[in-house]
């Protein structure tokens, strides 16, 4: 049976349109059951607990002044518990942007977040070391916003590096929490990056392996 997947997308710098496309490649319909949704709210209501969820979606959904941000203590303490009650949480671009300092989504969840960016250019994603979802995962370039981070790398396993002319960063990191797994990505700010070949299959993998599709 499927798993099912909750995903949480679009915001003023990442339209849905830009995502979309590369859902069939990253999730595939043979192995995830999809439920797309545009607010926290929509996520709320569904009626399932999801196997696995996907967060695509900037803490700060526009350029409304204030800018309010979607997180909260108590969504951050609902998805702890889904998570530790054995559903997986990928975090993937602007899914670890605007997290608020102090939110349990980074501090106990993701263990990582965004923290800026220079403008675009060349980035050179690098895989480090074993994991299942670097399985036939080799290095590539392409044009992209290079994010700066900060990760808990004692708390988490750091599995690939961005580098660029701004530097090298950690670009990927993966680890368990209670029964569930947990991993955020940084690359794919466009429709070109997220279905680039190895990416695509770095996403795959990691949905899997979120998921508990692979070991």
């Amino acid at each position: 049976m499927p798993k099912r997947v909750l995903i949480l997308l679009d915001d003023y710098w990442h339209p849905r349109h830009t995502i979309e496309p590369a859902l069939p490649l990253i999730l595939p319909a043979e192995e995830f059951d999809l439920s797309i949704v545009e607010t926290v709210e929509e996520a709320q209501a569904l009626p399932f607990a999801p196997d696995l969820i996907v967060n695509f979606k900037d803490g700060i959904a526009n350029t409304q002044i204030p800018t309010p941000n979607w997180y909260s203590s108590a969504l951050a303490g609902q998805i702890l518990a889904l998570v530790e009650g054995g559903a997986g949480f990928l975090g993937i671009h602007c899914g670890l942007a605007n997290i608020p300092d102090g939110n349990a989504v980074f501090t106990k969840v993701l263990k990582g977040r965004f923290l800026r960016h220079p403008p675009r250019c060349q980035v050179r994603f690098e895989p480090k070391g074993e994991h299942p979802i670097l399985q036939g995962v080799e290095a590539f370039t392409a044009e992209d916003e290079h994010y700066m981070v900060e990760v808990l790398e004692a708390q988490t396993q750091v599995l690939g590096s961005n580098t660029s002319e701004h530097g090298t960063t950690i670009a990927l990191w993966a680890h368990a929490l209670g029964r569930g797994r947990v991993a955020g990505v940084t690359p794919g700010h466009s429709t070109e990056v997220l279905c680039h070949p190895q990416y695509a299959k770095l996403l795959h993998n990691a949905a899997k392996w979120c998921a508990g599709l692979i070991w």
